[in-house]
């Protein structure tokens, strides 16, 4: 199953250019790998207008093109309010990340999905509330903090040890983010 999120920059004229990710799109994934390879001004724009589509995201941009599913090329909205009316109506994207040129820092916008009733043959009904933008740092910390306790649970009830050296891993980057923050 795959967590679809978009990848953008908007410059200072407010002029968003966007790129799709497929899988891994939550802050611990396609998040993760912003902050630590695409956290400058130039990585992060070479990341949106070059990008196009990726079924994950790597290292870098060359890296992320090898097993790509196609070759869709990058998105441009002219304005912010475009680009903010294209993913409030795109039921599919769950996360989507912009770096903004103005303050320099990778933002984050999610949605809530709430179940409004039960089961029937048509399936469940959904509402999905559109959160908003914050700044990326500290929601990789909150929702790091959390994948960290669901690691260490598996890999106590068994699940291997796998489980346990992915939560050392992200509770060492957690806590590098977490002191940035202070």
């Amino acid at each position: 199953m795959s967590t679809n999120s978009l990848v953008a920059y908007m410059n200072k004229d407010w002029k968003v250019t966007t790129s799709y990710v497929h899988y891994d799109g939550y802050t611990t994934g396609v998040g993760e790998q912003l902050l630590e390879n695409y956290n400058t001004k130039e990585k992060a724009q070479e990341l949106a207008t070059t990008l196009g589509y990726a079924s994950g995201l790597s290292e870098t941009v060359e890296k992320s093109h090898e097993d790509r599913a196609n070759t869709d090329e990058p998105i441009v909205y002219e304005n912010y309010l475009d680009f903010e009316e294209y993913i409030r109506e795109s039921s599919y994207l769950e996360y989507v990340y912009v770096w903004v040129e103005s303050t320099g820092t990778w933002q984050v916008a999610t949605w809530e999905t709430t179940k409004l009733s039960t089961l029937s043959e048509e399936g469940y009904e959904f509402r999905y509330d559109w959160n908003g933008f914050e700044d990326l740092a500290p929601v990789f910390v909150r929702e790091g903090i959390e994948t960290v306790k669901r690691m260490r649970k598996l890999a106590e009830e068994g699940s291997g040890s796998d489980y346990a050296d992915g939560a050392d891993e992200l509770e060492s980057l957690v806590y590098k983010y977490s002191i940035e923050e202070e």
